[in-house]
């Protein structure tokens, strides 16, 4: 399990602040876990403390491996990641938990709105609410520490351990389509506030997340189902309108005068209103 979320034993001792050697007598079986370090693991890989006393080999993976249909652009979330810690990277709430959910976000309310996500990155359900795939966001952020794009710092925050990354570099301007950015910067100023406790809660009542079981992949489709206050666009709205010209389209052509009419008494309802 420690090995699928990217962590080195040394991170995880620290963590559970015991040294790397008793966390290594820990994966051999050479010594037991108390409940203040059970506890603490249950946190750290996002599951409850049943499911980790019950672990097998075989839960660690997504239950449901899934092809991404859509090309994961690395190059773009490394700018996604840069530009996103130049505008609220200051905040202290901005950890690892908070950044993960504004990828999110930034992913699924672009595919909403156009039809594909900004990075093409593949998310994770797990308890404490989407989470990048580690395979593929992991890489992208060793290869931007080896680069001296970013650097990453641990504190403490609330007596827990927060880790934060720092942009070393200013993100490159041209990488960015204007829909990108847009999307962006509406997330940001909607959700960057927020503690890690409270990004969480949200992400939970997103229909996205709700569907999917532990550690399966979410499904970009499943934002067509979102309900306010996620959705990105008015569906009942949009299907009005559709109708509408339907039965428009069956009712042929109308004259000017009649065009006119109907403009004119839009305009007085709309006035009223």
């Amino acid at each position: 399990m420690r090995q699928s979320f990217g962590f080195s034993q040394s991170e995880i001792a620290e963590l559970l602040g015991i040294q790397r050697q008793s966390f290594g007598q820990l994966e051999k079986g050479e010594r037991n876990l108390d409940s203040l370090e059970l506890a603490k693991l249950a946190k750290i890989f996002s599951i409850s403390t049943d499911e980790l006393l019950s672990f097998s080999k075989e839960s660690v993976c997504e239950k449901k491996p899934t092809r991404n249909k859509f090309k994961f652009q690395k190059d773009k979330l490394e700018n996604v990641i840069l530009y996103t810690l130049e505008q609220c990277g200051g905040k202290p709430n901005l950890g690892e938990t908070v950044l993960y959910k504004l990828l999110y976000y930034f992913d699924f309310d672009h595919y909403e709105l156009y039809g594909k996500p900004i990075t093409g990155m593949q998310y994770v359900k797990l308890q404490y609410g989407p989470v990048p795939q580690i395979k593929q966001f992991k890489p992208v952020i060793d290869r931007m520490i080896n680069a001296k794009k970013i650097a990453v710092i641990k504190q403490h925050y609330f007596n827990k351990v927060q880790k934060r990354y720092i942009a070393l570099i200013e993100h490159n301007k041209n990488n960015f389509e204007r829909e990108e950015k847009e999307v962006i910067d509406l997330v940001i100023k909607k959700l960057s506030d927020m503690s890690a406790t409270q990004i969480e809660s949200y992400a939970h009542g997103d229909i996205p997340w709700k569907v999917p079981r532990m550690r399966e992949v979410i499904d970009y489709d499943l934002v067509f189902d979102r309900t306010v206050p996620y959705a990105q666009r008015n569906y009942d709205e949009a299907m009005q309108n559709a109708a509408g010209e339907d039965t428009l389209k069956g009712l042929g052509p109308i004259s000017r005068q009649e065009y006119d009419y109907y403009e004119k008494l839009a305009a007085k309802n709309k006035n009223k209103l």
